[in-house]
């Protein structure tokens, strides 16, 4: 039997996409464009984080409550926010999301938010940029970046920078 080229690499190009694993590729956002994406920008303290179930039941969301101490764009009236982002462990079932973002407990962050509908129940606000729109801000005073990689734009990208100058450089950009 013989086979045209034009056949064999529509036959190659199938199976390249069928065992290809799927790749997510951001571009790198700067301090100025998640500032002027988001409808609030915060720094606070992660007071639980908790995994559930989507309402429709198809995936697994994780919900961060945050007690802020400063807002430093837009305006909240509530001291405690719901952040959410998919990905998290609900029982012995868990979902990893590439480039997402992970809140721990207790953690010390600034992040850059955007108002929307719960994935759960009710309203929360998902984070800018995935893991971009998320900083930690270390005992040292200085605030880090990690758990995404960029296709483009890593100069642009703010990380291991002071956290007093982070904020001036948010402020700037209103």
């Amino acid at each position: 039997m013989r086979l045209s080229i034009s056949c064999i690499g529509a036959i190659l190009l199938i199976v390249t996409l069928s065992v290809s694993p799927s790749i997510s590729i951001m571009r790198g956002m700067g301090t100025a464009e998640l500032t002027n994406l988001s409808d609030l920008v915060i720094r606070g303290n992660v007071e639980n984080v908790q995994s559930y179930w989507s309402s429709d039941h198809t995936t697994i969301i994780t919900q961060a409550v945050v007690v802020y101490d400063t807002v430093i764009r837009g305006n909240i009236r509530e001291k405690r926010i719901t952040v959410e982002y998919e990905g998290g462990e609900v029982g012995d079932t868990g979902l990893r999301v590439s480039d997402s973002v992970e809140i721990r407990t207790g953690e010390d962050v600034v992040l850059f938010l955007k108002r929307g509908k719960s994935r759960r129940a009710g309203r929360a606000f998902g984070v800018v940029g995935k893991a971009q729109g998320k900083y930690t801000v270390g005992s040292d005073g200085i605030a880090r970046k990690k758990g995404f990689s960029v296709i483009d734009g890593q100069g642009m990208i703010d990380n291991n920078i002071p956290v007093q100058k982070l904020l001036d450089k948010i402020r700037k950009a209103q």
